[in-house]
């Protein structure tokens, strides 16, 4: 306990000077040598008196440990203490902004959100707009840019911006959240140019190139959003997750298990020395069990609950391999220590601050709780049982019937052990968990979830196989990647087809924790806001500190004595494994009769919140996409909802026009699934999108074709796609450019006698033309044209489609209201309000066609 409270003592001196600092008695004017020559003085001091008076050694330490702390913090503030050579020295102000050049390396893989990237740099040089002098500067800056040039890690790169602090939010400091990163400089509307490419370490190099691959690899094993949750899982990737779904993970309380943990370390520890123990006996394989730590934590960015974790882990792998007993308790202050020492402010990241609490939390309650519930479950069941049995021998004193045999002991009982060991690893190891960490989220997030319990029942105990089954697929998957250039088509004859079948189990693991989620988030009461004030948050971790040092062996909840190991599962373990196997085989039964083919053409128009993109499903099983919206995570995960899990094949692919909110989207569709086919319009438009778009079809050699009017596909069963615009020639701008919505495709798409026409976002100009033309225009269901636009709206395009149902798509938060409230009364009128569909209303918008009938699927 000694070695507890120096480390409290330390903590206690970071607190201070932060506190110091912030009322400004600590600060750049301090000189550095008070605090060292203090510092230094009480060494010497302390080491004296340690000699003559040995009683006075802890307190000498405790002092010493506490200006330690203080000295730490003012190495390493929230608010450093910049020179000309600082690049923070320069940032400016809204009213007066510093325009500057820097040139400097991407010192991390850029990280990839949605439709746009976050890159850090470490800049070497500046050049101030108003002068001409460049001058040599260090320290990170961060900047959002697009995807395309496409930037990676070790780049040098010149940027052109505006240099600012990060600001401060009202209920968020996100200037000392990036502060911790050790980022003081925000760089707004960038102008990036590539100077050269590999100025990274090439050790950085690989590790970062084995995540991307293995991040590339679980994308072409599953869909979405399985695959970006197993990739946050797995590589502690989050940005990929869509961001919907992530808040009912928040919601629901579980968000902690799509996020490097604890649990992660554990699992990699034991899977290692279970491997190496084998290979090279228990005391040589220390040396491989703690370079695998250390290297799994580097590669999933080790950030602070994943530090504490390997800390832990290595010290308990160390004291394994000296033979000595590992304190549980003990390693995690040692942990924290080592973090606070590397990284002064890691005291105050809420991540760290969740973890460690967390870990806490385990430590002092799980095995008093899990002694509650035991006693409770054996009075309970055990309790019945035994006055069952003890009636039968009082019911025959008359007869020489032997009575009926009392129960087996409790510790024993089949039931009692299956039962236990499920609630010890879910309900009781997340009520432990929360007693000490629900303050700390209801005082930073305002937010406390009521489900939380029961979600983390149902979907923690499918957590581990995620871990080890996924991790397995994925390394048979980088292999594979190593031995092919493209997996999808030329991959080995064993390791790709193992790797999917490896995946199935993490899949149905990561599936049914989707399901859970989404069901429970929508519950009324689901969360609680509430509002929690410093002052309550600390008394409440004071009274637990009393109660805890209080405690005795014999409180229900707070006990003293270690966690008792349990024994194996006895007779019980075939039974549980032959229910998870029918289960897992039922499960998947479910899923996969879902999304075999029925006979009937099924189109989707899928709710991609911004941009068109619809999904049809031929009566035979294939599928064609039409445009793929502005976001490539929201096309990523509506495809992984409606397209079968283990079809990672699109037949076609036909983009309208190659807008950003049609093209956008498909920009990374090649290299989650394999694309057989594209169909595009036949005229070039000057867009970046496109132009990668392109690129990316030529590089994995993928046909494309030019559609005009009078093309007809056939997809197969009678099903058929015709073209009815545009022409061979193009329609232009004023300026002699080519102009994009009236070159737009219009498909009408039959299957019996029901139709489908997708208009694309032609003009007002080409719905004319089309209802002069005389091609057959009149459809069941009628997508609207440029979203509902005024000026895109024809009332003779309007009567002569003559559908039964409308379809717009809208982006939500219309703040520049596309959506005409004059277009859409006219579609209602003619369609009846229950027929006419919005996408930011309805979502998702399903039809099915046996080719007679036409049913609306609901959801």
């Amino acid at each position: 306990m000694t070695l507890v409270i120096l480390i409290l003592v330390w903590a206690a001196g970071l607190w201070l000077a932060h506190g110091a600092w912030s009322l400004g008695l600590l600060g750049c004017h301090t000189p550095f040598a008070y605090l060292g020559a203090a510092t230094g003085g009480l060494i010497l001091f302390t080491s004296v008196l340690a000699v003559r008076r040995p009683t006075l050694r802890v307190p000498s330490a405790l002092i010493l440990l506490l200006l330690l702390g203080m000295l730490r913090y003012h190495l390493h503030p929230f608010t450093p203490c910049l020179t000309p050579g600082d690049l923070a020295f320069y940032n400016g102000t809204p009213t007066e902004p510093t325009w500057a050049t820097i040139t400097g390396t991407i010192v991390r893989p850029p990280e990839d959100r949605d439709t746009w990237v976050r890159i850090r740099l470490h800049a070497q040089s500046l050049t101030l707009q108003t002068e001409e002098i460049t001058q040599p500067v260090t320290g990170d800056a961060l900047f959002n840019t697009d995807r395309f040039p496409e930037l990676q890690y070790g780049d040098r790169i010149k940027v052109q911006g505006r240099l600012e602090a990060p600001p401060v939010f009202k209920g968020f400091d996100y200037r000392a959240y990036l502060a911790r990163q050790g980022i003081h400089t925000l760089i707004q509307r960038p102008k990036v140019s590539i100077t050269t490419h590999g100025q990274g370490h090439p050790f950085w190099q690989i590790l970062y190139n084995i995540r991307t691959n293995a991040q590339t690899a679980i994308g072409q094993l599953i869909p979405e959003p399985e695959a970006a949750l197993l990739s946050g899982i797995l590589l502690g990737v989050e940005t990929g997750i869509d961001r919907e779904l992530y808040d009912q993970f928040n919601l629901t309380g579980v968000s902690h298990i799509i996020v490097i943990s604890g649990s992660n370390i554990t699992i990699i520890a034991g899977v290692m020395t279970a491997l190496f123990g084998r290979l090279l006996g228990k005391r040589r394989a220390f040396y491989p069990v703690i370079a695998g730590i250390v290297l799994y934590t580097l590669l999933v960015g080790a950030d602070s609950s994943v530090t504490r974790a390997a800390i832990m882990g290595g010290l308990y792998a160390w004291a394994t391999y000296l033979g000595r007993q590992s304190t549980a308790f003990v390693s995690l202050f040692v942990a924290g220590f080592v973090m606070t020492l590397i990284n002064p402010l890691a005291l105050w990241d809420v991540g760290f601050q969740l973890s460690f609490m967390a870990t806490l939390s385990l430590m002092l309650f799980t095995p008093g709780m899990t002694a509650w519930f035991e006693g409770s479950f054996d009075r309970l069941f055990f309790g019945i049982e035994r006055r069952f049995a003890r009636r039968g021998v009082a019911a025959s004193p008359c007869r020489r019937i032997a009575p009926s045999p009392l129960p087996r002991a409790p510790e024993s009982h089949p039931l009692r052990v299956a039962l236990l060991g499920f609630l010890s690893d879910a309900l009781i190891v997340t009520l432990a968990a929360q007693i000490l960490t629900l303050p700390l989220v209801a005082y930073y997030f305002g937010r406390v979830s009521l489900v939380s319990p029961l979600a983390n029942l149902l979907v923690l105990p499918v957590q581990p196989p995620i871990m080890i089954w996924g991790g397995l697929a994925v390394i048979v998957g980088l292999i594979s990647d190593l031995l092919t250039s493209d997996p999808l088509t030329s991959v080995s004859l064993i390791l790709w087809p193992l790797a999917r079948f490896l995946i199935l189990i993490p899949w149905l693991a990561l599936h049914w924790t989707v399901l859970v989620v989404k069901a429970l988030a929508p519950l009324p009461m689901a969360a609680l806001n509430v509002d929690l004030s410093p002052a309550i948050l600390l008394g409440f971790y004071g009274l637990v500190a009393a109660a805890a040092l209080s405690t005795t062996p014999s409180l229900p909840l707070l006990g003293s004595r270690l966690q008792r190991v349990r024994q194996g599962l006895a007779s019980s373990t075939s039974t549980t494994m032959a229910a998870a196997l029918l289960f897992a085989i039922c499960f998947l039964f479910i899923a996969s009769s879902r999304s075999l083919p029925d006979g009937r053409l099924h189109v989707h128009f899928l709710d991609v919140e911004r941009g068109e993109a619809i999904l049809i499903e031929t009566p035979d099983g294939q599928q064609v996409l039409i445009d793929g919206g502005y976001s490539p995570t929201k096309l990523l995960s509506a495809l992984g909802e409606h397209m079968p899990f283990h079809d990672r094949q699109i037949e076609l692919v036909v983009l309208t026009h190659p807008g950003d909110e049609r093209i956008g989207g498909l920009v990374g569709l090649p290299e989650r699934y394999r694309i057989k086919q594209v169909l595009q319009t036949p005229f070039p438009y000057p867009s970046t999108n496109y132009e990668n778009w392109l690129r990316t079809l030529q590089e994995q050699h993928v046909p494309v074709a030019h559609a005009e009017a009078g093309v007809r596909i056939h997809l197969g069963h009678g099903a058929t796609l015709d073209v009815l615009h545009p022409g061979q020639e193009p329609a232009f701008k004023k300026d002699g450019g080519v102009d994009l919505k009236p070159n737009s495709l219009v498909l009408r798409l039959s299957y019996g006698v029901t139709s489908f026409l997708l208009t694309g976002d032609v003009s007002k100009e080409v719905q004319e033309w089309l209802v002069e033309s005389g091609q057959r225009i009149e459809s069941t269901v009628v997508k609207l044209p440029d979203d509902g636009r005024q000026a895109a709206f024809c009332e003779e395009f309007l009567m002569a489609t003559g559908p039964q149902h409308a379809v717009v798509f809208t982006q939500r938060q219309d703040r520049f209201r596309d959506l005409s409230a004059v277009v859409e009364e006219a579609w209602v009128a003619l369609v009846g309000p229950e027929n006419y569909h919005r996408t930011d209303l309805a979502g998702t918008v399903s039809f099915a066609s046996d080719g007679q009938v036409l049913t609306q699927l609901l959801k």
